[in-house]
């Protein structure tokens, strides 16, 4: 079937897996990863890039995924939170769990995600520096002292006890 004058076929790699799709040329990478991907835990809450709810790893950066083109990332690899964890948890996830960093968890899986990538960016990285790498991720509900928490559970300098959890009681 040809192409519409609006459409472009599009080629990303997605939690590891390669997809091609027909995309609008209008459509933005939230919209592509939710609507043909599946991937509900990429979330639409701005749509001006500020809060951080549809955060996804391109090529290993956080981006805003509402802020872009799906046709601007052809080509590209793309993790989202859900892809990320597809075995297990991790360590920036089970952080959060651990240090009960949510409330409504909307904003969690974004904020879980760009604190993993800043961490395998820089595995030195500090509790400050990686508060400033979130600066773009929002928490509507105020869990920030857990969110702080999680952070310094990520980076070693929590010294209260984690409590054990596997993925198979967090998903159950």
């Amino acid at each position: 079937m040809p192409l519409e004058d609006d459409e472009i076929e599009v080629h990303l790699g997605i939690d590891g897996h390669e997809r091609t799709m027909t995309v609008r040329t209008d459509e933005t990478l939230l919209e592509s990863l939710r609507e043909r991907c599946d991937r509900t835990s990429v979330r639409y809450s701005c749509g001006i890039g500020v809060c951080g709810t549809c955060t996804v790893l391109v090529d290993g950066d956080a981006k805003s995924s509402c802020l872009l083109l799906t046709a601007m990332v052809a080509g590209s690899d793309v993790t989202t939170p859900e892809g990320s964890a597809e075995e297990a948890l991790t360590t920036a996830q089970r952080a959060f769990v651990e240090a009960s960093a949510f409330q409504c968890s909307y904003c969690i899986p974004g904020m879980a995600l760009a604190a993993q990538a800043a961490r395998e960016r820089d595995p030195g990285i500090t509790v400050d520096e990686l508060c400033d790498e979130l600066a773009g991720n929002l928490c509507r509900c105020g869990s920030y002292p857990q969110i702080r928490a999680a952070l310094e559970r990520l980076v070693g300098e929590s010294t209260s006890p984690a409590p054990a959890v596997t993925f198979e009681e967090l998903t159950s």
